[in-house]
C-alpha cells in the first residue's frame, strides 16, 4: 500500500476576512498578471509585499488569510502592466516549482479564489450581477436579484498510479506536453459516481485495461483551475494499454530503470510516483 504525506505547510494559514483600507507594507501578494504570478527575485524567489509593489495598485483585491503572521491578499493586474525593478511574472505552473512550501499553498489558494470572483460576477439561476457577501467571514457572493449564494467551487478528480505484479508502473502521455513527459491516468468524477468508479471509468476509457485492487493514497488542490486531485493506487488485472478516448498520444508500461520525464515535484502525480519507487 501506497500512502503519500503531506503535512500542512507550516507558514500559511488560509482564512476569509475583510480587505483593509490600508495595506500593511509587509502584507503578502499572490498577483496575477493574466495567467501570470508576480514573483519577487532577490537570492530566493518568493511572493511580493506591498513594500515592493511600489506604483502598483491591485485591482479585485481578496484577503486569503496569513503568510508567516502576515496579512495575505490576491488581487490581478492588466496583462501588460510593467513590473518594478525586483519582480517579474512566470505562469502558475511554473510559479509553484520556484515557491517554499507555504507560498506555494497561498498562490495556489489565491488563485483559485481569484478565478471564482471572476467567474460568478453574474447570478447563474436569475442572470443578475453578484455582490461580496455582506459577512467578511463568508466567502461567498449573493445574487442581487433572487438572492442565491455563489461558494468557490472545487471540482473533484482522480488520479491513479497503475501497477502490476511485475512491478511495472502505468505512465500516459497528453500530446500538449514537453517531449518524453508523462503522467498517470487522470480525469473528473462524473455526478453519481464514487471515487473508485472513476478510477476504474477513467482506466478503461484512457488505456482500456481494468483494474482491481484500488486504494487512496493522498490529494492535493491543483489550481488549474480549481480542481481537488484525489490519489489512488490500482492493481492492473486484464488488458493491453493503448490510447483509446482521444485524449492521449501514448500509455506504456515502465520500469525503474527506464523511466521517461516524470511530473513536476509539486504536483501529486510525481508524490505517488516517487512513493511507488521507493516502495
Amino acid at each position: 500500500m501506497i500512502h503519500v504525506t503531506a503535512p500542512p505547510p507550516v507558514g500559511f494559514e488560509p482564512a476569509c476576512g475583510a480587505v483593509p483600507d490600508a495595506l500593511p507594507d509587509d502584507a503578502a501578494w499572490v498577483l496575477l498578471r493574466g495567467a501570470d504570478v508576480v514573483l519577487a527575485r532577490s537570492t530566493t524567489v518568493t511572493l511580493p509585499v506591498t513594500s515592493q509593489l511600489a506604483s502598483l495598485t491591485p485591482a479585485n483585491v481578496h484577503a486569503l488569510g496569513r503568510l508567516d503572521g502576515a496579512a495575505a491578499f490576491v488581487g490581478t493586474l492588466a496583462p501588460d502592466a510593467p513590473l518594478p525593478e525586483g519582480l517579474s511574472a512566470d505562469h502558475l505552473r511554473t510559479a509553484l516549482t520556484l515557491l517554499a512550501p507555504a507560498s506555494q499553498s497561498m498562490a495556489a489558494y489565491g488563485a483559485q479564489i481569484a478565478h471564482w470572483a471572476r467567474t460568478t460576477r453574474f447570478c447563474g439561476e436569475c442572470g443578475t450581477a453578484t455582490e461580496p457577501s455582506s459577512d467578511p467571514s463568508r466567502r461567498a457572493r449573493r445574487c442581487g436579484g433572487c438572492g442565491h449564494e455563489w461558494f468557490p467551487r472545487v471540482s473533484p478528480c482522480t488520479i491513479t498510479l497503475v501497477y502490476d505484479d511485475l512491478g511495472r508502473m502505468l505512465l500516459t502521455r497528453q500530446p500538449t506536453w514537453p517531449a518524453n513527459r508523462y503522467g498517470l491516468v487522470a480525469g473528473f468524477v462524473e455526478p453519481g459516481e464514487t471515487l473508485e468508479d472513476c478510477v476504474r471509468r477513467e482506466a478503461r476509457e484512457e488505456t482500456g485495461i481494468e483494474l482491481d485492487t484500488v486504494e487512496y493514497a493522498g490529494s492535493q488542490a491543483w489550481p488549474f483551475p480549481h480542481q481537488l486531485m484525489v490519489g489512488f493506487t490500482a492493481r492492473w488485472v486484464s488488458g493491453e494499454p493503448a490510447p483509446r478516448d482521444g485524449e492521449l498520444e501514448d500509455a506504456r508500461w515502465f520500469t525503474r530503470d527506464a523511466l521517461p520525464i516524470l511530473p513536476p515535484r509539486f504536483s501529486i502525480a510525481r508524490s505517488l510516483i516517487e512513493a511507488f519507487l521507493k516502495r
